[in-house]
């Protein structure tokens, strides 16, 4: 019967996933007109709203009226009106359109913003986010004359929720899907409810849960997330634990040493049984090592991945394929923020995201551009060329400062194809070089290939209490690097960050800019800091690597994790 019900579900959402891709195809071959449309809609639907009777949306009649009458914001311009939305439920604050739900960001950087969410950009976000990437594993497997697969995945998030004193559901963005597949999840994920959907925010070991419970399933045929980071940390794991899981398999049980919930670790125990023969099966893999790839080995069915990889995270989805292979195809999710799902790409193994017309108005800055600058819109872009997005959503966001660059690298017939680079607030600055997060990737990318190492992640800190200021480098290496090392790292560090950053040679000879340090974190560090933020009520799906040290909270965490001297 599960069998039977997995074949209807993959049918059916290879069919709305076909469709989505052929709405999304219809739309962009009328971009500029949808975008237009839009911006009408929006303003005559809210020019009512106490935000639109105070931004004059009555007597906008056109793009150019838009950008002259209405003025760029911010979150902190939403902030009271969300509040009375959220706890006390008042309507036709900023949005006439009924709100169905917020999304909550991760709030890593302090308390979690609410961002609201109509009935038009919840249904976008279910269907691009879960449904499209179906459709393009079934282009995918088309043009090698297959059909797609039976799903049963390894998916990595959590769906965590909860109500607001409206009434409505607040949950990270990712979630969403989640939320209305619940019933159906036992037939295309291999984690059980307890661990999909956890009710309790009490700690719990989900690397070994998850794998616990994918590991004895033989025929999983994908692998999904939301960043790349947590499935390459989950493998990274793997590879560290591997014989204490096999154990487990091989004996029916869960680890004592495992952290868990008593009444989860219960419920759990009633549903697994020993299972010797894939614990042996299991075993002549991990045993032969994981230099060859290890997902083909122990699934061989496992046909793709899904998950955000671009921009600051293509550093470790580019470590992810140690774990499988060259050869498997990745669709990379897309280009979202809580504030809305902006662009999906429509091919596998592809970076480039095909912007959707349909899903709100967007205007681009010129990177760097003069204060005063008229943003432009969808059809006076160039292909190179980086912009700030100020994005107006379906849901009460106008003329938004998200604060993403990206780069426009082509067209899908009138819609732009666009890249993400980097967060505008993620940049590092001492003495003027402004050196930003995607730069500092690379560099880490290239010092990672030079000494031959690779990293678990990295942070920088622009150290300003010594004279002059210096960048630090803080490092957690995947394996034990003697403290030796630091020297000669930094220095190629260094070396690197002057070829490609020309203000940095003359202010380090000037004085003004001392010489980069290097220095290695505990083992483990990255997943502690994760437990913080989930301690702290951050949802972890939403969670990206910290790059760049910005506030005194992540410094001190962060300094007070560099490892004791060792040789």
């Amino acid at each position: 019967m599960g069998k039977i019900l997995g074949n209807i579900l993959i049918k059916f959402t290879t069919t709305l996933g076909r469709a989505e891709l052929a709405k999304l195809a219809f739309y962009s071959s009328r971009a500029v007109k949808q975008q237009e449309r839009n911006l009408r809609k929006l303003m005559k639907a809210n020019k009512n709203t106490v935000y639109g009777k105070m931004h004059n949306f009555k007597d906008v009649k056109s793009v150019e009226d838009y950008q002259n009458i209405v003025p760029y914001s911010s979150y902190p311009d939403y902030a009271d009106y969300i509040e009375r939305m959220a706890y006390k439920g008042e309507k036709n604050l900023i949005t006439s359109k009924n709100i169905i739900k917020y999304a909550e960001s991760s709030g890593s950087t302090g308390k979690s913003k609410l961002v609201p969410m109509s009935a038009w950009a919840t249904w976008v976000c279910q269907c691009f986010s879960f449904s499209a990437p179906v459709g393009c594993s079934y282009k995918y497997h088309k043009k090698l004359g297959k059909k797609v697969p039976p799903q049963k995945g390894l998916l990595t998030v959590e769906v965590l929720h909860h109500k607001l004193p409206c009434g409505k559901n607040a949950s990270g963005l990712a979630a969403i899907p989640m939320l209305y597949l619940k019933p159906f999840t036992r037939f295309f994920v291999t984690s059980p409810k307890e661990i999909m959907y956890p009710e309790t925010l009490e700690p719990m070991d989900m690397h070994y849960m998850k794998l616990r419970f994918a590991l004895v399933q033989p025929n999983v045929s994908y692998l999904s997330t939301v960043f790349i980071t947590m499935i390459e940390s989950m493998f990274f794991y793997l590879e560290n634990n591997w014989e204490m899981i096999c154990d487990d398999i091989e004996k029916g049980t869960i680890n004592e040493s495992i952290t868990c919930p008593p009444e989860v670790r219960e419920k759990l125990l009633k549903r697994i049984k020993p299972d010797p023969k894939r614990a042996q099966e299991l075993r002549a893999e991990f045993s032969k090592g994981f230099d060859d790839p290890i997902v083909p080995r122990i699934w061989p069915k496992c046909g793709w991945l899904h998950g955000m990889g671009t921009g600051s995270l293509s550093l470790y989805a580019k470590k992810l394929r140690r774990y499988i292979g060259e050869d498997m195809p990745i669709h990379y999710l897309g280009y979202a923020a809580s504030e809305g799902l902006m662009a999906v790409p429509i091919d596998f193994n592809s970076y480039e995201y095909v912007m959707l017309p349909q899903n709100g108005f967007y205007e681009f800055l010129p990177l760097d551009a003069p204060e005063g600058t008229r943003p432009l819109t969808i059809s006076e872009l160039e292909v190179g060329k980086d912009y700030e997005l100020v994005l107006t959503n379906m849901s009460g966001f106008y003329r938004y400062r998200i604060e993403d660059v990206l780069r426009v690298t082509g067209f899908y017939k009138q819609s732009p194809k666009v890249t993400f680079l980097y967060r505008l607030n993620q940049v590092a600055n001492i003495s003027g070089e402004k050196i930003n997060q995607q730069a500092f990737d690379l560099l880490v990318d290239e010092l990672s290939e030079t000494v031959g190492e690779s990293f678990i992640g990295y942070s920088i800190y622009p150290d300003r209490t010594t004279s002059p200021g210096h960048y630090t480098l803080l490092i957690e290496p995947r394996n034990d690097i003697p403290d030796s090392e630091a020297a000669r790292y930094a220095e190629i560090f260094e070396k690197r960050l002057c070829e490609t950053n020309v203000l940095v040679p003359p202010l380090i000879r000037n004085g003004a800019l001392g010489h980069c340090d290097v220095k290695f974190l505990r083992a483990g560090t990255y997943d502690d800091y994760r437990e913080v933020l989930k301690a702290r009520g951050a949802n972890l799906n939403q969670v990206k690597p910290i790059k760049v040290i910005d506030n005194d909270d992540r410094r001190e965490f962060f300094l007070s994790h560099v490892r004791e001297s060792q040789k």
